[in-house]
């Protein structure tokens, strides 16, 4: 199981169907386990220590990322071209959102209805409205791939490949709960077209399982 917000974990979050983020099981002050996060938690918690991001891959290349200033997305690979460049950007603006609000949730986020549908959009804000509550962030850089494994109608695939093996689970004062360290991980996302746009409606996802490019 792991430990993390972006990785899979119990269907009940993140992932509609084998992934999601799994509720928090600690107290808020630190105590248990830190569960699945979509990466974040609205306490006030001290910044937390700079750290080195992920080498990046012999020979690959880094796109402009997103995420926030400590927590920031390097992605990696060649940019998509004709009706696949919307799924990417779109896939990659999902994924940018779940890491700003695991460091600050905000089940009431605008960004949630702009770029996520039911039931994906269900389960990011139960853990947001779960992991505010709780006083958990999850924070770090992060190396990763979007690659549009397919677009038909309405509807599109995606792979997503996150490094988080520097990324670590906070609790409500600011200190790294033990074992919080992530991992890397793929994850399949289904996106729909919501009037103009492309939108992230399920997410699922196992450790261990991609190579980013190199």
């Amino acid at each position: 199981m792991s430990r993390f917000l972006l990785r899979p974990a119990v269907p009940a979050l993140l992932a509609v169907a084998a992934l999601a983020l799994t509720g928090c099981s600690g107290d808020g002050d630190g105590g248990g386990e830190p569960a699945e996060l979509p990466l974040g938690s609205g306490s006030a918690a001290p910044a937390a220590p700079a750290s080195t991001a992920p080498a990046t891959p012999a020979g690959a290349t880094a796109a402009p990322g997103t995420g926030t200033a400590r927590s920031p997305i390097r992605w990696l690979g060649p940019a998509a071209t004709g009706a696949a460049a919307a799924v990417q950007q779109a896939t990659r603006d999902y994924w940018s959102m779940v890491v700003r609000l695991a460091e600050e949730p905000d089940p009431d986020d605008p960004a949630l209805t702009e770029l996520s549908l039911p039931p994906q959009r269900t389960t990011l804000v139960t853990v947001y409205t779960s992991t505010r509550e709780q006083g958990i962030a999850q924070r770090g850089p992060i190396d990763g791939s979007v690659t549009a494994a397919g677009v038909a109608g309405s509807t599109a695939t995606a792979r997503t490949c996150l490094d988080q093996t520097l990324v670590r689970v906070y609790d409500r004062a600011g200190r790294a709960r033990p074992g919080s360290s992530g991992a890397r991980t793929l994850f399949t996302v289904s996106l729909r077209r919501d009037g103009d746009a492309w939108k992230v409606s399920a997410v699922t996802g196992r450790d261990g399982a991609c190579t980013l490019p190199s």
